[in-house]
């Protein structure tokens, strides 16, 4: 079985999406340097990361970087361990570190070893996957209205724990604000939701009976030493965990969809002023799409003038945003002046993050679909050996790409796949909208439904993608050719390829370029 990390497990377990874990740790991008666990409280988890007495910032975002990818599917969870103690202990973390805590003054003693680096990765991923739970359970509210609470039925389970096992409640009573898992250190309860038809069955899937009596909540005193302040917690339940992150996390979000309703009321230029400032940072699938439709809206008609629209559009990212910055390529030739050519369409600070993964070789080659990969695992020491390239060394963060000779589109798209990798929170965006563009869709054959030579293995979600080979599925690793394919429509390429991309997305997706356009404009790393 091949190794998974904590969030794909989890994912696998309780059929969650990882986009939705990844999409609660992106929005988690304040780094605070803590001294003590009781430092962060609650719901301040859900917009701030912290390792407690990790005092160094630039480990702190190695290490949330570390865990987002392990959520994403980049990085097992063996990778992550070795990682990670490599990183620390290059840095002088690893093992025992006597710091002092500025709140206190005393010296504090801390330890970075395996049990501690596992402890980092679990509760990262089981808060991504509660926070990810609860979305869902907030969407799907209509058809399973009612929530049951299960624990692991061995004898690890706490008392306290076991008490709530198969207690159903309806989805909006307040024991899912304080009792929602994950309730303590290491725990593993989860959460189920149930169909009104299985609330009336009154027995889950084994035979055991529904508990539907209103629970007894009792608190207990507790004072946080840190703060002084008092605190009354339900018992059961350890401090610091009396909280539902799903709700926490979606109050920062409710506001953010307030402030940019009051701006779509307000004068354009008021408006602009305040986002320029940083009122408003969209981060959901949907507030990309609404801030690329008001960009979109002010280009010349995609439909009956494709190169204009696609100009204009280029010029203001010139403009606003910068796309001057050209991908640094370890090789030469054809293929690699092509590569460059298409990375300055995109963001700089994007090209800047793909150059930081390490050296791009690039070959250019006629009649090819194009192809690339970055190796994201530490392969010290050994070899690949790639089509086109032959034996490599297996460099963590090398990227390796084959491009179609003189298609500029073929290497925005081959591109972008490169910088899936460097920036995975900005593919789970894309994995956001395919799931939501696909939910209840079968996968089908990709050889069947376009009668061309694709392998019987290449399956999709077809959706109302302009070419079904957009929702391609990869199987563990999710819809790939969702973003490459959409930046390739809307950046495109030469002069015939470019328009006619660019008139059909503007046509026949529009949804699909005001996302990619409220990327392009507002999205960063």
């Amino acid at each position: 079985m091949p190794d998974q990390s904590a969030a794909q497990a989890f994912a696998e377990a309780y059929k969650l999406p990882p986009a939705e874990a990844l999409a609660y740790l992106q929005r988690r991008d304040t780094l605070t340097k803590t001294y003590d666990w009781r430092d962060l409280w609650k719901d301040e988890h859900t917009q701030q990361f912290t390792v407690s007495r990790l005092a160094r910032i630039d480990l702190l975002e190695s290490i949330r970087d570390q865990v987002t990818r392990s959520v994403g599917g980049d990085l097992s969870r063996r990778d992550f361990m070795k990682d990670g103690q490599a990183l620390l202990a290059k840095a002088g973390w690893w093992g025992e570190k006597t710091l002092i805590d500025p709140g206190t003054g005393d010296a504090v003693t801390t330890t970075f070893d395996p049990p501690r680096l596992k402890l980092i990765l679990d509760m990262n991923t089981r808060m991504a996957y509660s926070a990810g739970l609860w979305e869902r359970v907030q969407r799907n509210v209509r058809s399973h209205p009612y929530l049951r609470y299960v624990t692991k039925g061995d004898e690890r389970v706490r008392a306290s724990h076991a008490q709530w096992n198969s207690l159903v409640l309806p989805a909006d009573h307040p024991f899912w604000q304080t009792h929602w898992p994950p309730n303590g250190w290491r725990c593993r309860c989860r959460v189920v939701a149930i169909t009104q038809a299985d609330y009336n069955r009154g027995t889950a899937p084994d035979g055991s009976p529904y508990n539907k009596d209103e629970p007894v909540i009792d608190m207990y005193e507790w004072v946080n030493k840190r703060t002084g302040e008092v605190l009354y917690v339900p018992v059961g339940i350890d401090p610091g965990f009396d909280y539902n992150p799903g709700v926490a996390g979606a109050r920062p979000r409710s506001l953010e969809k307030l402030v940019a309703d009051k701006l779509a009321a307000v004068p354009a230029e008021m408006a602009k002023a305040a986002r320029d400032a940083g009122f408003f940072q969209p981060k959901t699938v949907a507030e990309f799409q609404e801030a690329g439709r008001k960009i979109v809206e002010s280009l010349p008609d995609g439909a009956t003038a494709p190169l204009a629209a696609r100009g204009a559009l280029l010029a203001r990212l010139a403009e606003e945003v910068g796309i001057s910055t050209p991908a640094k390529v370890a090789s030469k030739g054809a293929g690699a002046k092509l590569v460059r050519e298409a990375s300055q369409l995109f963001p700089d600070s994007w090209t800047e993050m793909a150059d930081e993964l390490g050296p791009l070789y690039v070959k250019a080659k006629a009649n090819s679909r194009g192809w690339h990969f970055t190796e994201t695992r530490d392969m010290t020491g050994r070899s690949l050996r790639l089509q086109d390239f032959g034996v490599v060394s297996g460099e963590k963060g090398a990227g390796y790409m084959v491009v179609h000779s003189g298609a500029l589109e073929n290497a925005v798209h081959e591109y972008a796949h490169r910088l899936q990798s460097a920036l995975p929170a900005l593919d789970a965006l894309f994995q956001e909208l395919h799931r939501q563009r696909t939910d209840g869709e079968a996968l089908e054959s990709l050889r069947q439904l376009t009668g061309s030579g694709y392998r019987y293995d290449e399956v999709t979600r077809k959706d109302k993608y302009i070419n079904p080979y957009q929702g391609k599925e990869y199987t563990g690793r999710g819809a790939l050719e969702v973003m490459t394919m959409a930046f390739e429509a809307v950046l495109g390429g030469g002069a015939t390829s470019a328009s006619r991309q660019f008139r059909d997305i503007y046509t026949y997706d529009r949804t699909m370029l005001e996302f990619v356009v409220g990327l392009l404009f507002h999205w960063k790393p």
